[in-house]
């Protein structure tokens, strides 16, 4: 019964999806010149990305558009997306749409931030990319003699990067992070410290997706009431690893590993091997503005529990299956993202989960945006909850998962903008 009922939602959430198919976005690799739409020659942008631009540093930096609030009123609107790399680093997509009279004259460009940058070599190089996209639109306007061009010429690393032999790696695409740290709080009546440490080793390349991350997390709250002392202790240790192997364009499969012990989850060691398959609708090479995925999972674990469960077991063996299927979407017209899953173990099929999610933020005319989040889970499957009551301090420290059959969540937002156009200053003072 779960599955029939999951599969129709499945059937049902892909029909919304191809009500909401985008038209995709074309290029082109030639304009002619356009009149000045603007009177004092400068063209209107339109920047459009998440809260990690850094939009005053580009309106300092490139001074010579018009930035305006609304894509409708725009010559060029600016979409930036980015998708991390493990720890290697994140790229930045720049994608330039033409509106208005540069309409049709498109183009997409990339800048690859190294996770040894800093914030401000990575806004630095975003803007800069910024800047040679918006170069095709000013020369056609009267401010084309404002433009200079500068090229970072070295003749020996020109002759290197069209050597016949190949670069070499001798990291082979590797990356290593080893994080640690901690925190304290003390007032007269209560005292918290907590610590956490880890390593991170990623292998990113067009075929390959490598992680191993073992981590450890350590917490110690104390309390003081009237003659009493609560003292809550809690710790959280485990590793994630996996490994992605790129089949083609549309397919993929993969490996995961996982173990864990938590007081929260009750859990004194669990270990978890899972293989997977994926298929993408889109190319892959699109999943920064546009992705359509259909993940499917099964795997075995073993758990061994620190208190016996409401199902009289300290240590089993499980099987389990998932399958799950996701949109996203970020286009001119906003964001999209939602997803459909669900999952149960082998040796007893009423013992399952499922969930639905969707956000969404729509531009619905000039100035007028929506915002939607929703979340439904069905939960049945939380098989390691201890088999006794816990106490009231254990409820309100949160020191152990309680027992749920569903989690609802959602909000909604609205927004309209109206006033001058144009929001070019940047003024940092007081």
């Amino acid at each position: 019964m779960f599955m029939n009922r999951f599969i129709s939602s499945l059937l049902s959430f892909s029909i919304i999806i191809l009500l909401l198919f985008p038209v995709t976005v074309r290029a082109s690799t030639s304009a002619s010149p356009i009149p000045d739409r603007n009177i004092n020659g400068r063209i209107s942008v339109f920047l459009d990305a998440p809260w990690w631009l850094d939009r005053d540093f580009v309106r300092e930096q490139i001074p010579i558009v018009n930035y305006v609030r609304d894509k409708e009123v725009a010559d060029v609107h600016i979409l930036m997306t980015r998708h991390g790399a493990g720890t290697a680093g994140t790229n930045y997509s720049i994608s330039f749409i033409g509106g208005r009279a540069f309409r049709g004259i498109d183009q997409n460009l990339n800048y690859w931030a190294s996770s040894t940058n800093s914030s401000d070599d990575t806004r630095r190089g975003y803007t800069n990319v910024i800047k040679i996209g918006l170069v095709q639109y000013i020369a056609t306007t009267s401010l084309v003699d404002r433009i200079i061009v500068a090229y970072d010429y070295d003749e020996q690393a020109i002759i290197l990067a069209n050597a016949l032999e190949p670069e070499t790696d001798p990291w082979n695409s590797w990356v290593f992070e080893v994080y640690g740290g901690g925190n304290f709080r003390k007032e007269e009546l209560q005292s918290n410290i907590s610590s956490r440490f880890g390593f991170f080793a990623d292998r990113i390349t067009e075929d390959w997706k490598i992680r191993f991350r073992p981590y450890f997390n350590f917490s110690n709250r104390t309390y003081i009431s009237g003659e009493d002392t609560i003292i809550s202790s809690s710790y959280r240790h485990g590793h994630e690893a996996y490994v992605v192997k790129s089949i083609n364009e549309h397919w993929s499969v993969g490996v995961f590993n996982s173990s864990l012990a938590s007081t929260f989850h009750n859990m004194r060691f669990n270990v978890d091997l899972v293989p997977a398959i994926e298929y993408s609708y889109f190319p892959y090479q699109e999943a920064t503005r546009r992705s359509i995925t259909l993940a499917y999972r099964v795997g075995w674990g073993y758990r061994d529990y620190l208190e016996t469960t409401i199902f009289a077991k300290d240590n089993e063996f499980l099987m389990s299956q998932s399958l799950e299927a996701t949109a996203r979407f970020q286009q001119p017209w906003g964001n999209f993202r939602a997803g459909i899953s669900g999952s149960h173990f082998f040796h007893d099929l009423s013992i399952n989960r499922a969930r639905v999610f969707a956000n969404i933020n729509v531009r619905i005319f000039q100035g007028f945006a929506l915002n939607l989040n929703t979340s439904l889970n069905l939960i049945n499957d939380l098989i390691a909850i201890s088999a006794g009551d816990l106490s009231l301090e254990e409820i309100l420290l949160e020191q152990s998962q309680q027992a749920t059959s569903y989690n609802v969540s959602g909000s909604i937002g609205i927004s309209y903008t109206f006033g001058s156009d144009f929001s070019a200053a940047y003024n940092p003072r007081l």
